[in-house]
């Protein structure tokens, strides 16, 4: 469901279903502006979160520009 814009009729569905807390006056029904965030949060989808082993394998790190000194000696 991440990645898609909700139509109208899929916010209209979702009251129906009962996904969406609304309440109903007369005619109207009335939905609480966080209820309806949470759930058009729903079609957006999460960040990726890298692990320490992606960033030490990242074609982008910086262990390039690192510098080791090595003395050898020969007995």
């Amino acid at each position: 469901m991440a990645d898609r814009i909700p139509t109208f009729a899929d916010i209209c569905r979702a009251i129906a279903d009962g996904r969406i807390a609304a309440t109903m006056e007369g005619s109207m029904y009335q939905v609480n502006a966080y209820e309806l965030r949470r759930y058009l949060n729903k079609f957006r989808s999460l960040p990726v979160i890298s692990t320490a082993v992606d960033q030490i394998s990242s074609p982008h790190s910086d262990t390039d520009n690192w510098s080791v000194s090595v003395q050898t000696s020969v007995a």
